[in-house]
């Protein structure tokens, strides 16, 4: 039997570009979900309840203020009014013991975007042995970038 019209041709897709693009996407996800493992720190964080920030409520706090200096280092600390050097972070953990003692119930710790987590870091340490852990809150800008 002989066919007459237009042969059947089936549609061929090159599939190489489709396999490229998968393989080249599971290589960024293994690679990019390593770097995020290494650099994690378990932490439970809390969850918003909206999604800009309000205006923190008049509270009996301490508000440390850590002093920026150069390059991510710091000049010192502002408690209370009181002004503190570098190194003064037992009196730092005083100044807040006595101040949670006198009624306060909440921390606040102030400091620039430049200052190295590792100065935040000791100032949040320093705050925990005042013995009875305050309610500690990293205070941010409001300001619109």
């Amino acid at each position: 039997m002989i066919r007459r019209g237009k042969p059947s041709s089936a549609i061929h897709a090159n599939m190489t570009p489709m396999i490229d693009v998968t393989f080249l996407l599971i290589v960024f996800f293994v690679v990019v979900s390593q770097i995020v493992d290494r650099e994690a720190v378990s932490m439970d964080l809390p969850k918003p309840d909206r999604s800009v920030a309000g205006v923190p409520e008049e509270t009996n706090c301490v508000v440390v203020n850590i002093v920026p200096s150069e390059e991510g280092e710091i000049a010192g600390f502002v408690v209370g009014g009181h002004s503190l050097g570098v190194n003064a972070l037992g009196e730092l953990t005083e100044i807040v013991r006595i101040r949670m003692q006198g009624g306060a119930t909440d921390v606040h710790l102030r400091a620039d975007r430049s200052t190295k987590y590792t100065h935040i870091h000791q100032t949040i340490e320093a705050i925990r042995n005042v013995g009875t852990t305050p309610r500690l809150q990293l205070v941010v800008s409001g300001e619109e970038r």
